[in-house]
């Protein structure tokens, strides 16, 4: 099967849709499929067996490291058309598709909804926009033959004609697995008995600035957190960080390496997100494998994953001191951890994968 990936964000990008398109691909290209990235601007040729399609691009300027794609120029004659994303590249997409009178289909990773606050900062007007970006986002996966959500929440919100599938992106259980923890924070240089941990891009959106205010009150002296990753709001929350005289509680320590990363999830206690904006939240799964429970915000997809009391604790959305007291008030036992491993294993990438290619075969057989 010759496939082609349509997205409007790639490497050297790091989030969730560049994560989905590596661990797919890189699986469909195992099973014996050609997968073609048709992408914005990058200086990469091949990944992980894909050969990479690099489309001219400006940067956006309201959010500087996304760039919009002008698309143009040859497409290699593929069997079905897979986009990431609603825009200039999703609707290239859905024009060779039809060009090529071949099914077209569409994973909705992000909530646009969420990102009006980027282009209009006041909050009096972003109502409209949200319900601006709704519409278009409505208009836009119309246009599919299928459409796949990662999780059974933005299904029930994508009210569309075409029919929708889950499949959840798939993480590699055998590269992320339990590290032996006293080991792990060795390597780390982490010296205090408790350990949090919180990973991923660093984007308003993600709400860490309410984990850090929750955790002037669950960090002691007995305690440290971690904020691994980069993104447009590293530079906020490092300065909220010194506000709080957190410094010497709270480190920042960028990006970090695959390496690293394992031996984060296995060096915490536990893993924080109070993003309410997650339409699957990848990291979620991935300290689940390393059997890290998880603290998440009750919204969206995240009570999909995390059972509450089960693999790890809820907490309501916004609500800081409700944060605290969970973190405070309950401890992560071995139980908690196993389960949590327990539950990363039924999203492996070789199942989400096998869910995939009956998608794809379902497609091209209706059309």
């Amino acid at each position: 099967m010759k496939i082609g990936f349509f997205t409007e964000t790639f490497l050297p990008q790091t989030n969730g849709v560049v994560t989905s398109i590596e661990s797919f691909g890189e699986e469909l290209v195992k099973r014996g499929h050609e997968v073609h990235i048709y992408c914005p601007k990058t200086s990469i040729k091949t990944h992980k067996g894909m050969t990479v399609h690099a489309k001219a691009s400006v940067p956006f300027l309201p959010y500087p490291e996304f760039k919009l794609a002008i698309p143009f120029g040859k497409v290699e004659k593929l069997d079905i058309v897979h986009t990431h994303g609603p825009f200039f590249m999703g609707n290239y997409g859905i024009k060779v598709a039809d060009k090529q009178k071949i099914p077209k289909v569409s994973t909705f990773h992000t909530l646009l909804s969420e990102f009006v606050k980027y282009l209009f900062p006041f909050k009096a007007g972003q109502v409209p926009l949200k319900k601006l970006a709704w519409s278009y986002s409505f208009s836009h996966y119309n246009k599919y033959d299928k459409v796949i959500t990662p999780s059974n929440a933005i299904k029930d919100m994508l009210k569309i004609k075409p029919p929708i599938t889950v499949i959840p992106t798939g993480i590699d259980i055998n590269v992320l697995t339990p590290q032996d923890r006293e080991k792990s924070r060795e390597k780390l240089g982490l010296t205090s008995k408790r350990v949090y941990l919180c990973l991923g891009r660093l984007s308003f959106e993600k709400n860490l600035d309410l984990v850090i205010n929750a955790a002037k009150n669950f960090l002691d002296d007995d305690s440290q957190m971690v904020i691994a990753g980069k993104g447009p709001a590293f530079d906020d929350l490092q300065r909220l960080t010194k506000e709080l005289r957190l410094g010497q509680k709270i480190s920042f320590v960028g990006y970090v390496s695959e390496l690293d990363k394992v031996r984060y999830y296995s060096a915490a206690d536990a893993f924080i997100t109070a993003s309410t904006s997650e339409t699957q939240g990848i990291v979620v799964m991935e300290a689940m494998a390393c059997g890290c429970p998880v603290i998440g915000a009750n919204s969206l997809a995240i009570p999909e994953f995390v059972q509450d009391g089960k693999n790890g604790f809820l907490f309501e959305p916004g609500n800081a001191k409700q944060l605290s007291d969970t973190v405070k008030n309950f401890a992560f036992t071995e139980d908690m951890r196993k389960k949590a491993l327990e539950t990363a294993q039924e999203y492996s990438i070789e199942k989400s994968t096998t869910k995939l290619e009956r998608f794809y075969d379902s497609a091209i057989k209706s059309s």
